[in-house]
């Protein structure tokens, strides 16, 4: 139950409420802290701060805070719509998960509710003359807060919902998952055994996309039971009623917390599906080589930038093998997929472009080279043969043909 909670609060568009109610609980806190001041220190030893400078103060917050707000929603609102028209709809989650975006309009909305509280207190006669002074220092470095703050959101608002910043946003978040599947391939199962006896299978009763795997739930299941647990599905598979999820050593008298572990919604998720960020980007680069689009520029960055993900994506040494769920087994990815699931949907729209054949081969015999994993290597190679049997088929122009068939025989003429 708190692990589905943890996921709720992280999904990304749940972030954008989230983070400014945790601001504006501690608006509230931060406003009435002033009147501890009357508390705990001597009576009138703070200097006299006169009740129409504060007033003014927390008037100018309040009323600016407002428009900026509401201005600040309807710009990411509008960069949302830019981003799902030039990139992909998948791109929205990315956006909605900015650190600096969540922030800014955390702020801004918690520096509002921060000034209506601290007004109306100071209306009432809430503070004395102590706390008026700590409530002056405390809105003096509210504004130098929300100066800071707005000098950054303007920065951010400048790259927001553009194609290239988008780009660079899907590519960070699909290098972070990549690194986290090489950290533990094996999402920390440890178990190299196999099961015998009575082996019961874990039937499934949802329909989606499996998102998420709970894997420490899953061991202590098998610790409690002194049991194990083979699970057949990655993060990623489509799920539906009647799947086998796992087998289990044995017949449990209870198996809904095992099914409860796996979790299923309707759309894919990039935390632990790294195939699902190659997919997204793949996107971008068919959009853009549509006949609408036609922008070859943007599908090359896109493959380029897939090379840099595969070579970049490396794990920290102290954070590998962290884990270690001994009685849990699970089927290993197919990291062939991460090539072919990108490449081969921007082969088949850009086949009859020599310019796309040429960087996709370039880019395919870098990643062949690359000393990362052998499969995804072999994958390399298979989708640049791919490459040219269409090309064969839809570029008409002979020379051009030849001079494909020239390049893949100058980068693919060593085995690696």
């Amino acid at each position: 139950m708190m692990y589905r909670l943890l996921l709720i609060l992280k999904k990304p568009s749940n972030k954008l409420w989230v983070t400014p109610t945790y601001s504006a609980i501690f608006a509230v806190f931060f406003a009435f802290a002033a009147r501890l001041a009357g508390i705990f220190l001597p009576q009138d030893i703070l200097p006299l701060i006169k009740l129409s400078t504060l007033d003014d103060l927390l008037a100018i917050i309040a009323s600016s805070m407002l428009a900026v707000s509401t201005f600040s929603l309807s710009i990411m609102v509008s960069a949302f719509s830019s981003a799902a028209n030039s990139v992909t709809p998948r791109a929205t989650d990315v956006l909605m998960n900015d650190g600096a975006t969540r922030q800014a309009i955390a702020s801004f909305i918690s520096a509002f509710i921060y000034a209506i509280i601290a007004k109306t207190a100071l209306g009432t006669g809430f503070y004395e003359q102590n706390g008026k002074f700590v409530l002056f220092i405390s809105t003096i470095i509210v504004l130098v807060y929300l100066i800071v703050t707005l000098i950054r959101w303007v920065s951010t608002l400048s790259q927001l919902g553009r194609l290239s910043n988008t780009l660079d946003k899907i590519q960070n978040i699909v290098q972070q998952s990549l690194t986290h599947y090489r950290e533990e391939p094996n999402m920390g199962a440890t178990w190299k055994a196999q099961l015998t006896g009575n082996i019961t299978p874990i039937i499934s009763d949802k329909n989606g996309y499996l998102t998420h795997i709970d894997m420490a739930s899953l061991q202590r299941y098998a610790e409690d039971e002194e049991t194990y647990i083979h699970i057949l599905v990655r993060p990623g598979d489509f799920i539906m009623p009647h799947t086998v999820l796992a087998y289990l050593q044995d017949k449990p008298e209870n198996t809904e917390k095992i099914t409860n572990s796996f979790i299923v919604e309707r759309e894919r998720n990039f935390s632990q599906d790294p195939n699902w960020g190659f997919i997204v980007l793949s996107e971008a680069a068919q959009r853009a080589l549509s006949p609408a689009i036609n922008d070859p520029g943007t599908a090359m960055r896109v493959m380029t930038g897939i090379m840099s993900i595969l070579a970049d994506a490396k794990p920290d040494p102290e954070d590998i093998g962290q884990k270690d769920y001994n009685r849990l087994s699970i089927i290993p990815l197919k990291t062939k997929n991460l090539i072919f699931d990108s490449f081969s949907p921007i082969s088949r729209d850009g086949s009859s472009i020599l310019e796309i054949n040429l960087v996709m081969l370039k880019v395919l015999s870098g990643i062949y080279h690359l000393p990362i994993e052998p499969e995804i290597c072999s994958a390399a190679k298979s989708m640049a043969e791919q490459l040219l049997e269409r090309a064969n088929q839809n570029m008409t122009f002979k020379p051009d043909i030849v001079k494909l068939q020239k390049k893949y025989n100058e980068l693919f003429d060593t085995t690696k």
